[in-house]
């Protein structure tokens, strides 16, 4: 006969397992319903979406630089002669015209010179008079057979030589006389002191190493701007250009082409393209950041899309979501031209289809979608934005 005891301890084993096993039962089929929920919600996304339009669409070539004044119309002023400053008439901000002073050099040296050269030329003025009355008398003298014909040879060239001596003296006083008008410093155009290099004391050497003022006119302006090789033929003279200076805002300005450069850098392939600009103003002032932007090449009447409902893919290729009900399906498209606003499409779509154009990033080739009013949604560059980064992490985890 078996024992009590131990048919009570097989007894339990029996229901321990029994109930362990029911609770796993339990707990893998409500794991399971937590799965399919999280799958469900995972292909099932929110998106806007937008149509295949026709419209014209333009390449726009971005232009950038400082404002320069044009040629011949920027100079730095320097004096010609050696000196300290014992004038300047001008500070930073003065309009000067052309020819106007605005600089004056310590010329008592020059002054000194001049004497000099001054005396030279009476003491050569009276050496000219002495040897032309020898000269006479020598020729008198020898038509009477009294003087030798040396004497009257010799007289000769004593007048010629105090001619030339003359000459000489007469070079020198122009060159005193020249040194002296240096001693003043002339703007030698019309415009603005943009600049001032030197104030009064100072020593200047007489070369352009130590200019004195910038004067610049900038009734006119241009923007220097190095631009591919392969696009300087779409700007030819003449291309009109719009501008906005980044300092002041809300501003453009219009401008044209007025050069391109006929050879282009080898080390960065870009040419140097001008545009001269109005300036009546001046509200543009030296140095100032500009932009433009020049439609080179216009598309009419093509397939274009919003930027934004272009995706890219692991490759790096171009697609866009095409949207029948609630399903959307990855097609893959060639691209045109592109702004930051439009898309030309080449193919891969048609115009009237339907594209996803905010929430596409994370779906697969093959997704479920609802699709949002673009209209309620209220920010859909927002919600491109949004979806991104929520893509960008799901890609990291």
């Amino acid at each position: 006969m078996r024992n009590p005891k131990h048919r009570w301890v097989w007894t339990s084993l029996f229901l321990g397992a029994f109930l362990v096993a029911t609770m796993n039962f339990g707990c893998s089929k409500s794991g399971g319903s937590s799965d399919e929920r999280q799958s469900q919600e995972a292909v099932t996304a929110t998106v806007t979406v937008t149509e295949v339009a026709r419209g014209d669409v333009s390449r726009i070539l971005q232009l950038t630089g400082s404002v320069a004044a044009p040629p011949n119309r920027d100079v730095r002023v320097s004096s010609f002669v050696a000196g300290r400053i014992a004038d300047l008439v001008v500070a930073e901000g003065d309009r000067v015209g052309a020819g106007q002073v605005i600089a004056k050099i310590d010329d008592r040296p020059y002054r000194d010179q001049l004497t000099q050269a001054e005396a030279g030329v009476a003491q050569a003025q009276a050496n000219v008079e002495n040897a032309k009355l020898n000269l006479a008398r020598n020729e008198d003298l020898f038509q009477k057979g009294i003087a030798a014909r040396k004497e009257l040879e010799d007289a000769r060239t004593e007048s010629r030589i105090a001619e030339a001596s003359l000459k000489q003296a007469s070079a020198a006083l122009s060159l005193a006389q020249l040194q002296v008008s240096r001693t003043e410093v002339h703007s030698p155009i019309g415009g603005t002191v943009v600049k001032r290099f030197a104030s009064v004391g100072e020593q200047v050497d007489g070369t352009a190493a130590t200019p004195i003022v910038e004067v610049a006119s900038l009734g006119e302006v241009e923007l220097m701007a190095n631009v591919p090789a392969a696009d300087l033929r779409r700007l030819p003279v003449g291309t009109p250009v719009q501008l906005t200076a980044t300092s002041l805002t809300g501003r453009h300005f219009t401008g044209h082409v007025v050069a391109v450069s006929q050879a282009v850098d080898p080390t960065t392939n870009a040419g140097l393209v001008r545009v001269r600009i109005p300036n009546a103003n001046s509200e543009l002032r030296l140095g100032m950041f500009l932009s433009a932007q020049i439609p080179i090449e216009t598309h009419t009447r093509v397939l274009t899309v919003p930027a934004q409902s272009i995706y890219r893919d692991q490759e790096g290729k171009s697609r866009v979501f095409k949207v029948d009900g609630e399903n959307a399906t990855a097609v893959e498209v060639e691209l045109g031209i592109e702004t930051p606003e439009r898309v030309e499409i080449l193919g891969g779509v048609k115009e009237g289809d339907k594209i996803v154009l905010t929430g596409g990033y994370g779906l697969e080739d093959k997704a479920k979608v609802k699709v949002q009013d673009s209209q309620k949604s209220g920010a859909s560059n927002d919600s491109g934005a949004a979806d991104k980064k929520a893509a960008e992490k799901r890609d990291e985890k």
